[in-house]
Order: structure tokens, then C-alpha cells, then sequence
């Protein structure tokens, strides 16, 4: 991984693909792309503390729960996506922070 902060835009990025997944397809692509840009982080736990993989762990959760490949502990699919938001805007900011 050459850019953390690429990556984690793309988490941005999926979170509105989740919203807008309606078929069985739109949701499966997203699912595998989290789970691609997720695993890309955990592959390189090294680089990264754990703070930051808690974040994309949180972020991996909420766009997969939302869009039902994931359990969802009883909470909507905004709650999700906002969930995943926050935590992608908190990784961006402690990537921004540490790579400067």
C-alpha cells in the first residue's frame, strides 16, 4: 500500500456505494471491496497502530452490517453508514496527522 489515505478515502467512497446498493450484486461488489481495502490495512499492521486498524476494523464493520453482510446488532442502515463515516473521518485525520 502505497497511500493509507487513498485507501481510506476509497472507505468514504464505498460508504456511499452502500447507501445506493440495492441489488444483490451492488451489495456483494461493495462487501468485497471493504473487505479487499480492510484486509490491505491488516496486511500491513505494522505500519499502522492500533488505533488506526480499530478504526478501519469499525469502518469494515458498519459498510458491511449496512448493506446486510454483517450482523447489524439491531440498527438501521443510516446508523450503520453514519457509524462508518465517522470512523473513516477520524482514520483520514490520525493518517493525515501521522504522515505529515
Amino acid at each position: 500500500m502505497n497511500d493509507p489515505i487513498l485507501y481510506a478515502t476509497k472507505f468514504a467512497e464505498l460508504i456511499d456505494l452502500a447507501r445506493e446498493a440495492e441489488s444483490a450484486f451492488e451489495k456483494a461488489v461493495v462487501f468485497a471491496a471493504t473487505q479487499s481495502l480492510a484486509n490491505a490495512f491488516f496486511s500491513e499492521e505494522e505500519r499502522f497502530n492500533g488505533y488506526m486498524l480499530e478504526k478501519v476494523e469499525m469502518a469494515r464493520w458498519h459498510i458491511c452490517a449496512s448493506i446486510g453482510y454483517d450482523v447489524t446488532n439491531g440498527h438501521d442502515q443510516e446508523h450503520h453508514l453514519s457509524g462508518a463515516y465517522g470512523a473513516v473521518d477520524t482514520l483520514r485525520n490520525v493518517l493525515s496527522e501521522r504522515l505529515q
